[in-house]
């Protein structure tokens, strides 16, 4: 195999360097990624004979196979003797697919094809490519740099994409394959004259909190470090881990009223509410030299790469229920735990009564103790009930019938704690129907037992709305 030299030849031909020269003048096979840059015309003036890929522009589907079959090329050029591959950019995806193929090969880096927007850099810069904009990793913090910008089509997608983040009328500059630099809003991105690979964009940062559109995890993450911070909010900044125990619970149950209540504006405003949690916990963490958020992230990483091995090792699963069981198999090697005993402890005591057990009697039936069949726990269930009213110890005897449903709630796949809120509720509405049957009988609360109970057989009964609102009907025409 001969010798690879990629070589960075700019855009214009004043941008050769006294290196790439002499790597294009050493007497290798000389092959241009394209003809349109300075260095072609070069070249001709050296009398140098060249090969360019451009064709690849039009018969390649993608970037990915554009790339690839350049670098495929140029490593079959080499078979034959010593090539010098000419790339306006040595940071172009040929070039990667080529070190791949050869390791060892020798780049010779030339001017950067933004060279003219260099000067309008201000702070970190993310250097994109714009094929890849699907993969773009933005924050208005730092200045993003897309390269590539070969036609108006993927310049509008690239355009949605960086709105995303940054706002619509963000001055960007351009740079145009002759040079020019031109600035335009980022919404006018893909209304240019002309594109061509050699395209660049370059959309400055957008440091003020309070001129964004949209906001990314980075910006609350900021927003915090300036509340906590000195000159910040005085609230923020006496707030601990302990004081904010209520705010957590509070905001994980509004979060669950409403999934409860189908209302998806909702829920994502809750959610916000529990991120800001965790992210003012992780700042109170990292102003006492506890932890960060990169270590609450970490964290949680980890666990989903160690506990998922049937994803990310070797194990298998087959459905829901081998996934929770090889998930509870790894958790204990993972705490090192190495008795069931163990693993029963650990569950929180400052659970509720009912959450903590239902973890208690799943984590049990997982160890092999309990019943699985919901049929046989619905029968231990009632037959715990039954023993009640006649047992010497009615708290104990009550607590065995409410472990019963929790194992039962898992048997069938409910949560426990939520049936029974729901459960509530829907006593609420009853009792409400209820009120409302009984005044408009006028018998007002408290009424005889016999009375009441049949309003209330009948309550249930008419629970749907429908049958409801015909029995009001019917109501109203006999008053009528």
């Amino acid at each position: 195999m001969a010798k690879i030299t990629v070589v960075g030849v700019g855009l214009e031909e004043e941008q050769l360097t006294l290196g790439a020269a002499q790597a294009l003048t050493g007497g290798a096979r000389v092959i241009l990624h394209t003809a349109r840059v300075g260095c072609a015309s070069w070249l001709k003036a050296q009398n140098i004979s060249y090969e360019a890929l451009d064709d690849l522009y039009e018969s390649c589907a993608d970037f990915d196979e554009h790339a690839r079959r350049a670098a495929e090329y140029v490593f079959d050029a080499a078979r034959g003797g010593d090539v010098v591959y000419g790339v306006y950019d040595v940071r172009d995806r040929s070039v990667v697919k080529l070190v791949e193929m050869d390791p060892k090969l020798r780049i010779l880096a030339g001017p950067p094809v933004e060279g003219a927007l260099l000067g309008r850099l201000d702070g970190a810069t993310r250097m994109l490519e714009a094929s890849d904009w699907e993969r773009f990793r933005l924050s208005p913090m730092d200045n993003a740099l897309v390269r590539e910008l070969d036609s108006r089509e993927l310049a509008s997608e690239v355009k949605l994409k960086l709105m995303e983040c940054y706002p619509d009328e963000t001055r960007c500059f351009v740079l145009s394959g002759d040079g020019s630099v031109a600035r335009v809003p980022l919404y006018d991105l893909d209304r240019l004259r002309a594109y061509d690979h050699r395209s660049c964009a370059l959309i400055p940062a957008q440091r003020d909190l309070m001129k964004l559109e949209r906001y990314g995890f980075d910006e609350l993450v900021e927003i915090m470090h300036i509340l906590q911070g000195p000159g910040g909010c005085p609230w923020d900044r006496e707030q601990t881990h302990e004081s904010l125990r209520p705010f957590m619970l509070e905001e994980t149950y509004e979060a669950i009223d409403a999934i409860n209540a189908g209302d998806t504006d909702h829920l994502y405003d809750e959610l916000g509410d529990i991120l800001m949690q965790v992210v003012m916990h992780a700042e109170i963490g990292k102003n006492h030299g506890e932890f960060d958020i990169g270590d609450a992230i970490t964290a949680i990483c980890e666990k989903m790469i160690q506990r998922h091995t049937h994803i990310f090792g070797a194990d298998s699963a087959g459905d829901a229920e081998e996934v929770l069981d090889l998930w509870a198999r790894n958790k204990m090697k993972e705490r090192g735990q190495r008795t069931y005993a163990e693993v029963l402890r650990e569950v929180p005591r400052s659970l509720p009564a009912l959450m903590r057990g239902c973890k208690i009697a799943d984590k049990a039936r997982r160890a092999g103790v309990g019943q699985r069949d919901a049929q046989a726990l619905a029968r231990e269930a009632a037959d715990c009930v039954r023993a009640v009213p006649g047992s010497e110890d009615a708290e104990a005897a009550l607590g065995d019938v409410l472990f019963e449903i929790c194992a039962l709630a898992k048997a069938v796949g409910v949560d426990a704690e939520l049936a029974l809120s729901e459960a509530s509720d829907r006593f609420v509405e009853r009792f409400c129907a209820l009120e409302a049957e009984l005044t408009g009988k006028g018998v007002s609360l408290p009424a005889p037992e016999a009375e009441a109970a049949q309003y209330w057989d009948r309550v249930k009964l008419c629970e749907n709305t429908s049958i409801r609102q015909e029995l009001t009907d019917i109501q109203r025409i006999d008053r009528e």
